[in-house]
């Protein structure tokens, strides 16, 4: 299984091609696969193949549990996978836990984190985003911010709800 907007290398006895999923956010921060763009390597475009994909959380579900929060110290962040399936980083400051989706709101590649600069970049097209000050765009050629993932700390846990 492939992270969603990864790009995804598929050879066969024809053509190797490149699909790299392309994802809408919903308001909630659920990654939602809409279309993916198949083409063969070091060309910019290919054919649209039409994807739906169904809604994997349901009401009334139990928090999903990420992390000890002994294991998770002031400071630190890390990745995790969403409730939903998709790539999300979690990070630890004095005043709470908090969560963004890894999908870049310009062309939805996986965002990475970049700890010297305490930013996430989009290795695609290098938008930067600030997640110490909402997810923000710093740099680049995304619009809005990451999508929030609700997580807070119940029982000495560091949960999504």
């Amino acid at each position: 299984m492939n992270e969603i907007g990864k790009p995804i290398k598929i050879t066969n006895n024809i053509a190797p091609i490149i699909i790299r999923p392309i994802v809408a956010l919903s308001s909630d921060g659920l990654a939602f696969i809409i279309s993916v763009n198949a083409a063969p390597p070091g060309t910019k475009s290919g054919k649209k193949i039409k994807l739906a994909v169904k809604k994997s959380l349901t009401a009334g579900a139990a928090p999903k549990k990420i992390i000890k929060v002994s294991k998770f110290p002031v400071g630190a962040s890390q990745q995790f996978v969403a409730a939903n399936g998709a790539p999300a980083f979690l990070f630890r400051t004095k005043t709470g836990v908090f969560a963004y989706s890894a999908i870049c709101t310009h062309q939805g590649c996986t965002v990475e984190y970049l700890k010297a600069g305490k930013k996430l970049v989009c290795p695609c097209h290098r938008a930067s985003f600030d997640p110490f000050n909402g997810g923000k765009v710093i740099s680049g050629e995304a619009k809005g911010p990451l999508a929030k993932i609700n997580v807070s700390i119940k029982s000495g846990w560091v949960v999504q709800s």
